[in-house]
């Protein structure tokens, strides 16, 4: 049976899914209408918890100031407590809107977008001599706000921007397993978080 414990579990899966959801904008010059975007955003580990994800967009300027992108997300995290102990990766996809105040996908922007994301982790509980062990799977959605500022590199074409994110997101387990291949029980969870991302774009 899953513990007390498990709890932090998809807690844990879904702050690091919701890092997925707030990729950092891509603030591109005047007369470019596309841009592909690598982002990153992390939280360190402080406390029990550390995760990163990594996203990757392809955002294209469809009016002056509105821009409109796709992203695949890539994510890792770990939960360890000193008794539980989960280890989880997973991926997901999503897309979103971002509307630039001077115009051009330039300088100050604000944002939201709407992810889904699965990811798999490993468990142990070491709060009971038998220490339990498992595995499984969580599925959850992610929608967000996101408010950033594009810095050019020298180049038009070059950016980095900084960013914050902020959102929710809503998960259930689909699998639950013990090691010695009984089920756990499955849980959901509701969630928030507010992290920052930093992302390099290249326009054309």
């Amino acid at each position: 049976m899953k513990t007390p414990h498990m709890k932090r579990k998809l807690h844990c899966g879904l702050l690091a899914a919701g890092l997925l959801a707030a990729s950092p904008g891509a603030a591109l010059a005047q007369g470019v209408n596309n841009s592909i975007n690598l982002a990153v955003a992390a939280i360190p580990r402080i406390g029990d918890l550390g995760a990163s994800v990594v996203m990757l967009e392809y955002e294209r300027l469809v009016g002056r100031k509105l821009s409109v992108f796709v992203r695949g997300s890539s994510l890792k995290y770990k939960w360890d407590d000193d008794v539980y102990v989960e280890d989880g990766k997973g991926t997901g996809f999503g897309a979103g809107v971002r509307f630039f105040i001077q115009g051009g996908m330039k300088g100050f922007y604000v944002g939201g977008g709407l992810s889904s994301f699965k990811s798999k982790w490993d468990w142990t509980d070491s709060s009971t001599p038998s220490s339990p062990s498992g595995n499984g799977e969580t599925k959850s959605i992610q929608w967000g706000a996101e408010v950033g500022y594009r810095f050019n590199l020298g180049s038009e074409r070059v950016s980095v921007t900084p960013a914050l994110n902020l959102g929710s997101w809503l998960g259930a387990d689909d699998t639950c397993t013990n090691s010695n291949g009984t089920p756990c029980t499955k849980e959901s969870e509701l969630g928030f978080y507010v992290v920052p991302s930093l992302a390099l774009s290249i326009a054309f």
